[in-house]
């Protein structure tokens, strides 16, 4: 039953883009597939699964926090004017993820556990690249208005929209080279399914022309070599180096000029956007426009009428203050921040990653993109080894074993428990 759930959950993210009506209620086919795993895991471990979940959870300081979490959500529901669509919102952003994070708690108890997770990622991260390639070589079709100069061509995947794929793809990248860069035993064939992932994750994000997801990966990339003594001091010369070069090439440094100062078109619509979206805050400083709600009570505030408006005001602060209230801003930090605790070394290029693409993006407030997130925290900081794992890789069996458990504390010490 393990290996089953673990390889399918991952594998069935995308399928949120199948949507449909049971009865008068609105559903999507990853709501249908992740309620029916949720049956199943309960069906076969009834209450031990969830005592044991949660009592580890509470041992380990995540109750409280993702308690939090979803009051904040269901505050959001109450003051959005769309009570029915906000309550559906929260099912698929709030609840529905978090009841895949305490499955998942219970799930992944070794490290073959976690690797059959990792296997899956990678697998769904390389399917997308893919079908990035095949749409960017005109082999499958591309949505409009991606399929055309000046916006396109942008490959978008199974997603509606470009950034979609970035978003999706780039945190399993992340991952990857987090792994990769743990001083460790790796299985060969391990490494070489993780450089997959990675290489997968940087072409999807190149076919989606993603600037966020670039520098996010980059970021990524950044933080794992700085973390690790053998590669820090050789990181930060290059890095130096190479920014001096950029900074002193015309060309690119009217580049790098334009996307730090937000100079370029899409830079252009997100300050007018944050600029609107602060101003409609500081009339709901406490609870925000409430969940799904920002079209609605954006629309007062909305002078620039050049361009649209969107469905999230594309930064990881201001969606959070607008969906979810200050509550919500202080629950997602202190998730982040445990993530980071428990993680370390092994979650912090992950984190890392997640944060800079929300500097200019929605990385959480998506059906698949919220799973995705708990199932990042499960790899990276929730594996509980037996102690024979602990002890002793078992790379004959596929396992990721002793190189890419996350430390519990200074002394490196595998952490046992999430």
């Amino acid at each position: 039953m393990n290996t089953a759930l673990l390889t399918l959950l991952p594998l069935v993210l995308p399928l949120y883009a199948v949507r449909f009506h049971i009865g008068p209620l609105p559903t999507t086919l990853l709501e249908v597939a992740l309620l029916l795993m949720l049956t199943v895991w309960t069906s076969q471990r009834r209450t031990a699964g969830w005592h044991d979940a949660l009592g580890l959870l509470k041992r380990h300081g995540w109750l409280l926090p993702l308690g939090l979490w979803l009051v904040a959500g269901a505050i959001g529901v109450a003051v959005a004017p769309d009570h029915v669509g906000a309550l559906g919102l929260w099912r698929a952003y709030f609840l529905e993820p978090v009841l895949v994070f305490v499955m998942l708690t219970d799930l992944v108890r070794t490290d073959t556990d976690r690797t059959t997770l990792i296997r899956s990622l990678v697998i769904v991260n390389v399917i997308l690249a893919v079908w990035a390639i095949a749409q960017a070589v005109g082999i499958l079709p591309i949505p409009s208005p991606w399929d055309v100069p000046p916006s396109g061509i942008r490959a978008t995947g199974p997603f509606p929209y470009p950034n979609a794929l970035a978003l999706f793809s780039v945190p399993i990248a992340a991952l990857c080279i987090s792994l990769l860069s743990k001083k460790t035993r790796a299985p060969g064939r391990m490494v070489i399914l993780l450089w997959f992932g990675f290489v997968s994750g940087l072409v999807a994000a190149l076919m989606a022309k993603s600037d966020g997801g670039l520098i996010a990966l980059a970021t990524a990339v950044f933080v794992a070599l700085i973390l690790r003594k053998t590669t820090r001091f050789p990181t930060v010369v290059t890095t130096a180096l190479l920014g001096i070069v950029l900074l002193v090439v015309p060309a690119t440094r009217t580049i790098i000029a334009d996307q730090i100062l937000f100079r370029e078109w899409s830079g252009k619509v997100r300050l007018v956007m944050w600029d609107e979206t602060v101003t409609m805050l500081r009339d709901r400083p406490l609870f925000g426009a409430g969940l799904g709600a920002y079209p609605d009570v954006i629309a007062p505030y909305h002078e620039a009428t050049w361009m649209e408006v969107f469905q999230y005001p594309h930064d990881i602060l201001l969606n959070l203050w607008s969906e979810t209230g200050l509550l919500g801003i202080v629950a997602f930090a202190w998730l982040l921040i445990l993530w980071w605790r428990r993680g370390r070394s092994l979650a912090l290029p992950v984190i890392a990653a997640l944060v800079v693409h929300g500097l200019v993006d929605v990385p959480y407030f998506k059906n698949d993109l919220a799973v995705m997130f708990w199932l990042l925290v499960v790899v990276t900081a929730l594996t509980r080894p037996k102690e024979s794992d602990t002890l002793r890789p078992q790379t004959n069996s596929g396992e990721v074993a002793e190189w890419s458990k996350a430390p519990d504390s200074k002394s490196g010490v595998p952490a046992r428990v999430p």
